[in-house]
């Protein structure tokens, strides 16, 4: 046997004896499974049923929480920008903002968009909760009044059938209005100063003259208009209905004739031939125009006569009327 084979068989028994070295190590480098840890069962937590009086006292609170009075009872300014920002409220009390658009909405819509502004308090640029559900509130106010109108004395006075003075009439004063509730009645009071100017003419025989002759009274006198004033919640009209005393000052009958000879002039306060107390009832109605400035319309009824103790001309059985349309100028 030569060397070439010698060393093939020695290179093969070296590996067999290495191989045999080799397995009981691998057998032994093995670790042991390490022993599983026994983990306590996990207890589920009691499910705590809810009693029905719980359940109902919960909807109960929602309901307060979510009523009208307590959502909207006190209202915070929300403008422009401003409305992405929370509000920061001064009060405990709840309210809830809903806005009646969104954005996209803006951009998509065609017709003009409203900012409605809700404060607390009443500004230049916001309005209060009664404007926003438009409801016109009663408040106390004064100012002056103006009317000027038709005013006419009538009546029988035993001697013709019927006689009829007719003539301008005006007058100018102060009045109050006082609320009786919220919205729709009022109690309006005030002082006049009124001065009528009436007059008739007709063809008589007087001391065996023939010819026209011009009767005229002048009459000047405070009236105390006693009103009760009712209007609608969501109205500026109103209707007007009451009692008005007036208090004679001043009253002048003046008689003359076409030819001029005859010329007579009677005082009819100081010779006691007229009332010194006039009443009428009134009927009328009105409208605020704005803030400042209203139009009125009233008809004055006279309900006794003026010049009871007055035999002469045939004059003494006439009751007024009048019928007046003015201005109201309120100070707030």
């Amino acid at each position: 046997m030569n060397l070439k084979y010698a060393g093939i068989l020695t290179a093969f028994a070296v590996s067999a004896v290495m191989a045999q070295n080799t397995a009981p190590v691998a057998e032994t480098a093995a670790p042991a499974p390490a022993p599983v840890a026994e983990v306590a069962p996990v207890q589920a937590e009691p499910v705590v049923e809810q009693t029905p009086a719980q359940a109902e006292d919960k909807f109960t609170q929602a309901e307060k929480e979510l009523a009208p009075e307590t959502l909207f009872s006190e209202p915070t300014a929300v403008r422009g920008a401003d409305a992405a920002k929370p509000v920061q409220k001064k009060t405990t009390k709840k309210f809830v903002y809903r806005p009646v658009y969104s954005p996209s909405e803006i951009e998509t819509s065609n017709g003009p968009v409203k900012t409605v502004y809700v404060s607390e308090v009443a500004r230049a640029d916001t309005i209060d909760m009664d404007q926003l559900r438009g409801l016109i509130p009663l408040k106390f106010t004064f100012g002056l009044q103006g009317f000027i109108g038709s005013a006419f004395l009538s009546g029988d006075n035993g001697h013709y059938e019927y006689d009829r003075y007719s003539g301008l009439t005006w007058s100018v004063g102060a009045f109050a209005l006082f609320p009786l509730d919220e919205y729709n009645m009022a109690f309006k009071t005030g002082a006049l100063f009124e001065h009528n100017k009436v007059g008739n003419s007709y063809s008589e025989v007087y001391k065996e003259n023939y010819g026209e002759y011009r009767f005229s009274f002048s009459q000047y006198r405070i009236s105390l208009p006693l009103l009760f004033s009712l209007k609608s919640a969501r109205s500026n009209l109103y209707f007007d209905v009451g009692v008005q005393p007036s208090f004679a000052i001043s009253d002048t009958f003046k008689m003359k004739s076409s030819d001029k000879k005859i010329n007579a002039k009677e005082d009819m306060l100081d010779n006691d031939y007229r009332s010194v107390i006039d009443w009428s009832i009134i009927f009328g109605f009105g409208i605020r125009a704005n803030r400042y400035v209203g139009f009125d319309a009233r008809f004055c009824w006279g309900i006794n006569n003026q010049y009871d103790d007055y035999n002469a001309f045939g004059i003494n059985n006439l009751t007024s009327k009048s019928f007046n349309v003015g201005a109201t100028f309120y100070v707030f």
